[in-house]
């Protein structure tokens, strides 16, 4: 504790919960809800069954499952020293065999519907000495249920230290394989006191729904600690469906919710939104970049509700936010439009400057991020931690510009700049003005090799229901906006775009998909 008696660790949070408001609810899952008292309790259970086995401090504990109670007490198991490794269950059995070779848990917790895939995988799985299934005992498994029965709920032995690691969670791996992100305890708690407190404005008074997978940062991080520590009851629904999310915040009187630009747009399409939403005080949209044609309806459509942007990382935390404050007054005042571009200013102890230094014109730069919340490295990678962090400060990978009020617009990934005929050309802008088109759904803009021009520009989109749109109409409507060398060569009509858990666009994966090079269009 802090001298004020603010938690530095996560278990100094979930202790002070247990405390202050232990017959409060504290999680509601689909089969059962638990108050903060006994989640403490649960947790100190998972702990003592884990330290019963032979598991101590530094050792991994990961876990594959859906959103669900028992997957936040997993995180729970930082409280004894263990680090927690949430495992994200969209990879491929390959990739997901990978991860889990690549940080080597003692123990791994599956849930019912991965149990046979797993079994199948156990010869690679050589470094797991224990297999804990959640849901009915099965020949081979620990009971996740049978462990915690049979342990002590008194808490556990060893107490983490502020900078003591509590998990290691892996970057999407949007740009090569992922890697194992470590968080500190005094960095997750200081991350969710400033988002809490300063970003979403949250009380003890709020009810939160998670919808976001809990196995990203965007669940993990930016959104259910937060409310945790606030102190907030929170809904978990197993994944994202748009009906029932809508349904979720009407039945139970939800006021805040965090999604990302896709999901957004699927709840706003629904019948009865805003009858349905009438709860809703708060909008907390972050992961992925927002079209500002999308935010301007989703604002018309919930006007009732306050709107929150985040930037930030599974590296960096949270870094920036453009508060509702700042939405309103874009709203109110046509000449401050612009901020719907931005992703708004610093946090309170987070420094972010612009590297000019990478060969990029005018202002735009690779983004830093300083502040005590960024991460202690990658699991097991000194390399790309070495190349990530300097001098205190993380490489982002991101390219922006800061204006002069401090707001950070964030322009592309440094990986996703296109260089065709020797110009710098951001996705970003090019998605844009295609999201302006009427009868475009969804779009992402790539580089693909050129015999010619080294890059040339390619524009996957979804179209709305009942649009005859064709290649060329897309390609000659971007070209009455943008400079002819922006505009895409060609245009890949698509029925939807492969996107990460956190809802980015794979651009890898269209890369992947499409052998474009024999493609021409006009």
């Amino acid at each position: 504790m802090t001298p004020d008696g603010e938690p530095t660790t996560l278990s100094e949070v979930i202790c002070s919960n247990a405390s202050l408001r232990g017959g409060k609810v504290a999680f509601v899952d689909e089969n059962r809800q638990v108050s903060f008292a006994q989640f403490n309790g649960r947790v100190n259970r998972l702990c003592n069954a884990l330290q019963r086995l032979g598991i101590r401090k530094g050792d991994r504990v990961a876990f594959l499952s859906r959103n669900c109670i028992e997957y936040v007490e997993l995180y729970g198991v930082a409280k004894s020293g263990s680090l927690a490794v949430p495992l994200n269950w969209r990879l491929a059995m390959p990739e997901l065999v990978a991860v889990v070779q690549d940080c080597a848990p003692a123990v791994l917790v599956v849930e019912e519907g991965q149990i046979a895939a797993i079994d199948a995988e156990r010869p690679n799985l050589a470094d797991v000495t224990h297999f804990v299934a959640l849901g009915p005992p099965r020949a081979g498994w620990l009971s996740y249920e049978e462990l915690l029965a049979d342990a002590a709920e008194d808490e556990p032995e060893y107490c983490p230290a502020p900078h003591d690691i509590a998990c290691i969670t892996y970057t999407s791996g949007t740009t090569g394989r992922p890697k194992g992100v470590m968080l500190r305890h005094d960095a997750l708690v200081e991350n969710a006191a400033v988002s809490a407190a300063e970003a979403m404005g949250l009380s003890d008074a709020d009810v939160t729904l998670a919808v976001m997978p809990l196995f990203h940062v965007g669940g993990m991080w930016y959104h259910l600690f937060a409310s945790f520590a606030t102190g907030c009851t929170t809904f978990i629904r197993p994944a994202f469906d748009p009906a029932d999310a809508l349904s979720a915040i009407e039945t139970n009187g939800i006021t805040n919710v965090h999604l990302v630009p896709t999901m957004l747009g699927d709840l706003i399409g629904q019948p009865g939104t805003v009858a349905a939403a009438r709860s809703l005080r708060l909008v907390f949209y972050a992961a992925s970049s927002m079209p500002v044609e999308l935010l301007q309806r989703s604002m018309g459509v919930l006007s009732h509700c306050h709107f929150l942007q985040c930037y930030g990382s599974t590296e960096a935390g949270m870094v920036t936010a453009l508060l509702p404050s700042d939405h309103e007054e874009a709203v109110r005042n046509s000449e401050r439009e612009h901020l719907l571009l931005s992703c708004g200013q610093a946090l309170r102890g987070v420094q972010v400057r612009i590297d000019r230094d990478i060969g990029v014109p005018d202002d735009i730069g690779e983004v830093l991020v300083g502040g005590s919340k960024i991460m202690a490295g990658y699991w097991g990678r000194d390399d790309a931690t070495r190349a990530s962090l300097s001098d205190g400060w993380l490489r982002t990978g991101d390219l922006g510009r800061i204006d002069d009020e401090g707001y950070l617009y964030i322009v592309d990934r440094k990986s996703d700049m296109v260089i065709s005929g020797g110009e710098n050309i951001f996705p970003s802008e090019v998605e844009q003005v295609l999201y302006r088109h009427p009868e475009i759904l969804e779009a992402a803009v790539l580089g693909v090799a050129d015999a010619r021009w080294v890059e040339k520009v390619v524009a996957a989109v979804v179209l709305k229901p009942g649009s005859a749109l064709t290649p060329g109409d897309i390609i000659q409507f971007v070209r009455r906006h943008l400079a002819s060398y922006k505009c895409p060569k060609l245009v890949l009509i698509m029925d939807n775009l492969p996107r990460s858990g956190a809802g980015k666009v794979l651009r890898k994966d269209l890369r992947n998909r499409f052998d474009v090079s024999n493609q021409t269009a006009d």
